[in-house]
């Protein structure tokens, strides 16, 4: 198939991006590539697909607020989607009202929690053909019925696989209340082991997480990229995944398993449907419950989880899955069915 991707362009799209959804793009380039397709991405110069890029937005520093800069590349895919057999836009939902003009069908992926305005989207063209990205993403809308669920999938190659885990516990993520970082704080206290906390600094953790920081057992490491990510992940014993919001993926908890660090969570959102219970991690209906959790994680086998992340959370498996949703589009297209 001759398939064009309109990726996000809050960065290019490359191998070692700077945003999950550029870097998900890229490896679904690659996968694509390399099930024998036709592929090109619409995004950031500079971005690096595994195929033709049409660059819609400069690299580096732009004038224009993002939703413009979106709403641009959207446009400019739909102008040439007369090239392509379908088009798969991770571009929020705003390709919505320009599906009546594509002149090959369309694929839509959000990549965060819908919310009306989305749904609301999705409702003016209600035989669109929408992947949900967790089977628990769409729940709050049940009229609503997407095409297929995909989950999101990872190079294993990129995460070191650790056997012997260092002595702490660890928090990775944006700092907020929703992420939890001061319960991940009391349940190492709880346990009386060590926590490191990374993540970019913000006010609320300023305000909410830095006082009760002191260098030891709290540790703050800051923001971690590349391979001193990758090392962090791999020495903790656990990843505690403290949501108090739920979340519609949560690709961090594919990262730590890929490195072989068992999971912690809270029973929100998606983190059932990504940790497998007793062999990936262990979920919490409570806070208190978190503790436990993060107890019995710390001993499971390590290679298990690595090897059960791998054949649940591969690149290859999400192409694949992505494939037969184009496949099912065209056939039903071709029989004059809509999407759904």
């Amino acid at each position: 198939m001759r398939i064009a991707l309109i990726s996000t362009v809050e960065g290019p799209v490359r191998q070692h991006g700077s945003g999950s959804i550029e870097t998900l793009v890229w490896l679904l380039t690659r996968e694509l590539s390399g099930l024998g397709h036709d592929v090109t991405v619409f995004g950031v110069a500079g971005s690096e697909p595994c195929g033709e890029l049409v660059a819609t937005i400069p690299s580096g520093s732009s004038p224009y607020d993002w939703q413009v800069r979106e709403w641009i590349n959207l446009c400019r895919a739909v102008e040439q989607s007369e090239k392509f057999d379908v088009l798969h836009s991770h571009g929020y939902f705003w390709g919505f009202p320009l599906e009546p003009l594509a002149r090959a069908p369309m694929v839509h992926t959000l990549h965060v929690w819908p919310d009306r305005d989305a749904a609301y989207l999705w409702s003016l063209v209600p035989g669109a053909c929408v992947t949900a990205i967790s089977s628990c993403q769409w729940k709050k809308y049940p009229h609503l019925t997407p095409a297929g669920t995909v989950h999101h999938g990872l190079d294993a190659s990129q995460f070191t696989f650790r056997n012997e885990p260092e002595d702490y516990l660890l928090f990775l993520g944006q700092f907020s209340w929703g992420k939890g970082p001061t319960v991940a704080i009391e349940t190492a206290r709880a346990l009386g082991m060590r926590l490191r906390l990374a993540g970019p600094p913000n006010d609320y953790y300023r305000e909410h997480v830095e006082p009760l920081v002191d260098g030891y057992r709290v540790e703050y490491v800051g923001y971690v990229s590349g391979p001193e990510r990758d090392r962090l992940l791999g020495g903790a014993r656990a990843l505690l995944y403290p949501v108090q919001a739920p979340e519609p993926f949560g690709l961090v908890v594919v990262e730590a398993m890929l490195c072989g660090t068992p999971v912690a969570a809270m029973r929100l959102g998606a983190a059932p449907e990504i940790v497998d219970e007793g062999v990936t991690g262990f979920c919490a209906g409570s806070t208190d419950e978190l503790v436990q959790a993060a107890r019995e994680a710390v001993s499971l086998d390590r290679r298990r989880v690595r090897t059960h992340a791998e054949g649940r959370f591969s690149a290859e498996r999400m192409a694949r899955e992505y494939v037969r949703v184009y496949e099912e589009l065209l056939s039903r297209r071709a029989a004059g069915i809509d999407a759904r």
